[in-house]
């Protein structure tokens, strides 16, 4: 990796959606230099992919939790159906031990976090829940 491909990256870091002409202005190369660069950054692992960087118009999720979900006995096929559709549902992962699921949920307020758990108890089977809020997260 040379200054250039340092440097490219730098662009890319503050604008993923900038254009390879308006990426090439700025470095003085040919547009597919920045191309060819930009590919073999990818194929090398240095670039693993682009992202969205949410605006101010984005309203974040505020509250983060974590629900324990377990069910009675019966069939489980419907409840992830409905669990994997509900947009609030960031992690859905079935668990051994006294319950059977484990959700990463998040929302944009407190409100908010009681109308999904109402949702989540009223599904079919499900027998009990238990939430956290997430305080802080170490990684």
């Amino acid at each position: 990796m040379d200054d250039t491909d340092r440097e490219l990256l730098r662009l890319l870091n503050r604008d993923a959606r900038s254009p390879a002409a308006e990426l090439a202005r700025s470095l003085g190369v040919s547009r597919s230099t920045v191309q060819n660069r930009i590919d073999r950054l990818l194929a090398d692992g240095v670039i693993a992919g682009f992202t969205v960087a949410p605006g101010q118009g984005h309203s974040p999720a505020l509250i983060q939790a974590v629900v324990m979900i377990k069910l009675a006995t019966g069939d489980s096929r419907q409840v992830i159906a409905k669990l994997k559709a509900m947009d609030e549902v960031e992690t859905l992962t079935a668990v051994n031990g006294d319950f059977d699921f484990h959700l990463d949920i998040q929302v944009s307020s407190l409100p908010r976090l009681d109308e999904v758990l109402a949702r989540i108890r009223r599904l079919p089977s499900v027998a009990d829940t238990n939430t956290s809020i997430c305080l802080n997260r170490f990684k």
